[in-house]
């Protein structure tokens, strides 16, 4: 699992490298050093990725939160979701 300290530290390199936290979550970091929070998941058998937003406009709690509740969704279909790409949903 991430620390909000590790995220900081994480610096460009070459090629494009991914940061796992736990439970599909990860940080890619691109060569430029853009920080951008994504998440594997499978549905209906296929594998799908979600964007959650940029470090560190979503923070690591943030895209946590955002993981739990898309993963929730999944579960409990007939919920929403609190969050969306890291931002507290309206309504």
């Amino acid at each position: 699992m991430l620390t909000d300290l590790q995220v900081r530290k994480l610096g460009p390199a070459e090629k494009p490298y991914k940061a796992s936290d736990s439970a599909g979550l990860y940080l890619q970091v691109t060569p430029s050093g853009s920080k951008l929070w994504r998440m594997k998941y499978r549905f209906g058998g296929k594998e799908k990725l979600l964007s959650f937003g940029t470090y560190p406009e979503v923070s690591l709690s943030d895209a946590r939160r955002a993981r739990d509740d898309v993963r929730q969704a999944e579960t409990y279909p007939n919920r929403e979701t609190r969050y969306i790409y890291g931002r507290r949903a309206r309504g």
